[in-house]
C-alpha cells in the first residue's frame, strides 16, 4: 500500500487504529496491529506518533474536530444557541461517549481524566465553547471559578452515566440519557418552558440522524 503524502499516512495510522479499538478494544491493541493494519512499518508510525496513547488521542481530537464540523453543517447557519449546544451534545455522546474507538481517551487515560489547567483550557474552547454565551443570554455573568466549576462538575457527570449505560447497569434509551443530562446540567442554567424545551430537543435529535463522521 503506497501512500503518496506525509499527510495521507498520519491519516491512514489514524484510521486503522479507529478499526482495530473498535474490534478489540483500546488495551488489545498494539502499536505493531496498527502499523499492519495501516500497511507501514512501525518506524513509520513512531514518525508520526510518540506511542499508542498519541494515537490515540490524536484520533480523539480528530473526531471532536469532525463533530463541531458536523454541528454547524446541520444548523446551516442559524444562530439558534441552545439548539447548537444540544446537537453538539448528542453527536458527542453518539460519537464519543459510546464510540469504543476513543473511549479510553474519554474515560481512562490518566491526563484526560485529571483536571489540569492544560485541561481546563481545552475543555473551555471545545465542549463548553458556548456555555458563557449562553448564560449571557440569560442575564447571567459566568465567572471563571463558575466556569470551571461546571466543566468539572459536567464532565463527571456526562462521564459516569454513558459508562453507566455503555455497562448496562442503567437502562436508559439513547433519548432518555440525553433528557436526563440535559435536564439536570443545562437547564439549571438556562431555563426554557417546558414545550420549548422538548420541541428544541425533539429537532435536535432530527438533526443528528444520520450524520456519520467517517
Amino acid at each position: 500500500m503506497a501512500y503518496k503524502k506525509s499527510g495521507e499516512r498520519r491519516e491512514a495510522i489514524l484510521g486503522a487504529a479507529s478499526r482495530l479499538f473498535a474490534e478489540r478494544g483500546y488495551y488489545e491493541v498494539g502499536v505493531g496491529d496498527i502499523a499492519r493494519e495501516a500497511g507501514l512499518g512501525r518506524a513509520s508510525v513512531y514518525y508520526y506518533f510518540a506511542d499508542k496513547e498519541a494515537i490515540a488521542r490524536a484520533l480523539y481530537d480528530s473526531i471532536v474536530d469532525r463533530i463541531y464540523a458536523a454541528t454547524a453543517r446541520a444548523l446551516a447557519g442559524r444562530e439558534d444557541l441552545f439548539l447548537g449546544i444540544l446537537v453538539d451534545y448528542i453527536l458527542l455522546f453518539r460519537h464519543v461517549a459510546l464510540n469504543r474507538s476513543v473511549q479510553a481517551v474519554y474515560y481512562d487515560l490518566a491526563r484526560f481524566a485529571d483536571y489540569d489547567a492544560g485541561n481546563i483550557e481545552r475543555l473551555e474552547r471545545t465542549v463548553f465553547r458556548r456555555a458563557r454565551r449562553l448564560s449571557a443570554e440569560r442575564g447571567v455573568r459566568l465567572s471563571e471559578r463558575a466556569l470551571v466549576a461546571k466543566i468539572v462538575t459536567s464532565d463527571a457527570f456526562a462521564k459516569a452515566l454513558f459508562k453507566a449505560i455503555g455497562s448496562g447497569i442503567l437502562q436508559l434509551s439513547f433519548e432518555e440519557a440525553v433528557d436526563y443530562f440535559f435536564r439536570r446540567i443545562i437547564l439549571p442554567d438556562a431555563p426554557l418552558p417546558e414545550a420549548e424545551y422538548r420541541r428544541k430537543l425533539k429537532e435536535a435529535l432530527r438533526l443528528c440522524e444520520g450524520i456519520e463522521l467517517g
